[in-house]
């Protein structure tokens, strides 16, 4: 994904989701990474603590600035829902985390980020107060697949400036969405030409705000300035069906990123002359693509015309795209006061200490001083807080976490249990601590059906049951489940299999879950059923690796 204004940044996010493209500056100078910067909470400059909707924040900044922040989440919010429907958006088992910073940068330095970090800035100037400000703080987001923190440095833009806007959350509400949007989808909305790139926030009077979609970049900022001088100069797209197929050439990539984008406006924007438009069309288009192959004839039966009559209609509707910006009214309700209070020290250690933690582990061999500072910053306040004994279910999952991934499994199993116990929101805990006790479970030699007790088993489906119930969906719950099937105490029945396919629902394109859940229908008796998932899965799949194995799988079973 391209950084754009007003969004996040997608970082080492622990998700099956399609890598981040490249986005960086050619001419930029060359980064200076600096130490990651983890403050405990004192009485000369605690952290403050408050909740908006949907977020939960810890801030190092001024009241004035926490105010401003809290106002734009709201208006990123209300943005959200006059944009795509309630359906389109996944939900978190828990608040989306901020962390917010404040540090003055080292005179004449630039702090770049080639991995994520903690703190960035620029040094030309104080930064306005505005989606172009955030981009340029590049707040950094860090997440598991159920938990999400975004982290940034603001100290530049320290302002209650009305037109302040930030989005740390439509790119993974997108994403955690299920059954999951097809990549063109998501990338028509947050990719390099995204319909929602850019936008930023006009202040209203009495919480009437807008939110501006501005005019569509088509293919580069050159070619857009030529089209906008002459509207009818030439322009190539690709045929329609290559848009929802799967991965392009590298040489076609800047036209698919344009096209998908330009869909997407039209779609869900575009008004023809006789005043009718395409938005509920292309909303059901949509939905169905999210779990069935799409082709000419799924398209047609939506928009009530053909891969060439659309693409002419996109093909004249470039002209006006490059050169129109979509205003969306939202209200907002006015939040006069901000309620704020000290973080508590297992507040501090849950939030930045699981940034730090999942900062920290990202594998490769740049930055290795800094993923250790992470880890190391993230064992100080784990530890520190875990003495004092917390009963606190969230701070619990936390610490379980980053005792599972520091390697101290008996502490992992502890916290874990005790988290999970307390019925906390966060599905991972439930799938972790059933991880563990399947491998506890297994006999060193693994035979298959009958090595689990019955009690093992009752237990790790009982925690897994419990993780699928939360959102948002894992799909390594289904492929845990799966995995302890293989080892149940007697063959599954069809009724046990409910399960799986309940994650075949939610997961219609993970190839890894199709052929996993097809292979043990074919072992436990049921070779129809196999054939019918496989042969699914494989018109919706699109790595060429996958396509192979299921074709493979399909072929041997006739």
């Amino acid at each position: 994904m391209k950084p754009s204004d007003g969004l996040i940044l997608l970082g080492s996010l622990a998700l099956a989701w399609p890598a981040a493209r490249a986005s960086g500056n050619p001419e930029q100078a060359p980064p200076v990474v600096l130490e990651p910067l983890f403050v405990e909470a004192s009485s000369a400059n605690p952290w403050q603590h408050f909740t908006v909707p949907g977020f939960e924040v810890i801030s190092h900044c001024p009241d004035d600035f926490n105010l401003a922040y809290a106002r734009a989440l709201q208006r990123s919010t209300a943005a959200r829902a006059a944009i795509l429907p309630a359906d389109f958006w996944g939900t978190l088992a828990s608040p989306m985390k901020i962390v917010l910073y404040n540090r003055e940068a080292p005179e004449g330095q630039f702090l770049g980020r080639p991995r994520p970090i903690d703190l960035s800035w620029s040094a030309d100037g104080e930064a306005p107060a505005g989606s172009y400000g955030i981009r340029r703080s590049h707040p950094a987001m860090v997440g598991d697949g159920d938990t999400f923190i975004n982290c940034g440095n603001y100290h530049n833009l320290l302002s209650a400036a009305d037109d302040f806007y930030v989005d740390p959350d439509s790119e993974v509400l997108l994403r955690c969405r299920v059954p999951q949007f097809p990549s063109w989808f998501v990338e028509a909305l947050e990719g390099p030409c995204g319909l929602l790139a850019g936008r930023v926030a006009e202040a209203g009077s009495l919480g009437r705000d807008s939110v501006v979609l501005p005019a569509l970049t088509w293919m580069s900022r050159a070619e857009t300035a030529a089209i906008q001088k002459d509207p009818k100069r030439p322009r190539a797209l690709l045929p329609m069906g290559e848009l929802f197929g799967g991965a392009v050439s590298e040489r076609d990539q800047p036209a698919w990123d344009a096209q998908v984008a330009l869909f997407a406006r039209w779609g869900l924007f575009r008004r023809e002359a006789d005043g009718r438009d395409h938005r509920e069309a292309f909303l059901g288009f949509v939905r169905a693509a999210a779990s069935q192959p799409v082709d000419e004839a799924l398209f047609r039966g939506f928009f009530e015309m053909g891969y060439a009559e659309a693409g002419a209609r996109l093909g004249d509707y470039v002209g006006v795209a490059v050169n129109e910006a979509i205003r969306i009214p939202v209200t907002v309700a006015p939040l006069e006061r901000l309620e704020s209070r000290d973080a508590t020290q297992f507040e501090i250690a849950r939030i930045v200490g699981d940034w730090g933690r999942l900062e920290g582990r990202v594998v490769g061999m740049q930055n290795l001083d800094y993923q250790r500072e992470c880890l190391e910053q993230a064992d100080r306040l784990f530890e520190k807080a875990y003495a004092r004994q917390s009963s606190d279910p969230e701070f619990l999952a936390a610490f379980g976490l980053y005792a599972l991934q520091s390697g101290d499994m008996r502490r992992a199993r502890e916290a874990l249990g005790s988290a999970v116990e307390a019925g906390v929101a966060r599905p991972r805990a439930y799938l972790e601590l059933a991880r563990l006790r399947l491998g506890d479970a297994l006999p060193f030699a693994e035979q298959g059906i009958g090595d689990l007790g019955e009690a093992d088993y009752a237990g790790i489906v009982a925690l897994l049951a419990r993780a699928r119930a939360q959102q948002p969906s894992l799909v390594g719950s289904y492929l845990l489940l799966a995995r302890a099937m293989e080892h149940a105490p007697r063959t599954p029945g069809r009724g046990d299999m409910a399960a799986l396919e309940e994650g075949l629902g939610r997961f219609p394109r993970n190839a890894a879950l199709a052929y996993k859940v097809a292979t043990l229908y074919r072992r436990f008796g049921y070779p129809d059923l196999a054939a019918s998932v496989a042969s699914r899965a494989l018109r919706l799949a699109v790595a060429d690796e996958d396509r192979a194995r299921l074709a493979t799988f399909v072929a041997a079973g006739r």
